[in-house]
């Protein structure tokens, strides 16, 4: 074979090889091309369906005790604005008495509140124990225990004026629903025996249903029996009102 036939032959060879490259690319593209045409197609031509169930909420009331002694500031349980911690420990004292002697009383009025949104299945009443101590401020001091001696009674009313009687709630009676110091027995400390702690609390009613008001007054007496071992004597307690949801 000559050197110009071997040339034209390489020469044909290049041209098909050239020819096929160019094949499978125009053959590559068209797949291309027919694949992205049936993708466009196949989104345009798609069935679809949609619902939606917008701002689903499940929120919560409040349960909130105000309590209000006498013409005082309400406190409230929550003790601010938050009721992480609903539980205040701090309101007003029901009474404070000092220099009292045998046939003294006195008295609290006491104004209690629902001031959540949600209905309290009840009202509860307990206490610390009763403590005797020396009183502060007297020179001279008995032996006696004013806690057994020193009469208690928590009377409910039913207006913000306190005449009409509920019920006597803790105390002696001889008028229906209405306490009177007729039971010497009915002490702050008989009181603390009988409902010390959040376990023996005492119920009272039925609750308070959402922004209802509770009234009553809590008073006590030192008997005028008493003697002089109770001179220069104190008794202290703890009351406090629970709500239930």
């Amino acid at each position: 074979m000559t050197t110009s036939s071997r040339r034209t032959k390489s020469i044909r060879a290049a041209t098909r090889k050239v020819a096929g490259i160019k094949l499978r690319m125009a053959l590559t593209a068209g797949v291309a091309l027919s694949l992205g045409g049936f993708t466009a197609a196949a989104t345009v031509a798609s069935f679809t369906a949609e619902t939606t169930n917008p701002t689903n909420k499940f929120a919560t009331g409040t349960l909130v005790l105000s309590n209000k002694v006498n013409s005082g500031t309400a406190c409230l349980s929550t003790a601010g604005a938050t009721t992480d911690t609903n539980t205040n420990g701090a309101c007003d004292n029901l009474f404070s008495l000092t220099v009292q002697k045998p046939g003294d009383t006195s008295s609290a009025n006491l104004t209690l509140q629902n001031v959540g949104s949600i209905a309290a299945s009840a009202l509860k009443l307990f206490s610390s124990a009763c403590t005797d101590a020396d009183a502060a401020g007297q020179s001279y001091h008995g032996t006696g225990s004013p806690c057994g001696n020193v009469q208690l009674t928590v009377q409910q009313w039913s207006d913000a004026g306190f005449s009409t009687p509920v019920a006597c709630i803790y105390g002696g009676t001889t008028v229906a629903n209405t306490c009177d110091f007729s039971d010497t027995a009915k002490t702050m400390g008989a009181y603390a025996t009988a409902h010390t702690g959040s376990a023996n609390a005492q119920t009272i009613g039925s609750g308070l249903a959402a922004n209802g008001i509770g009234y009553f007054s809590v008073a006590v007496k030192m008997p005028s029996t008493a003697g002089n071992t109770y001179q220069g004597r104190q008794a202290s307690i703890d009351f406090t009102w629970h709500l239930d949801q």
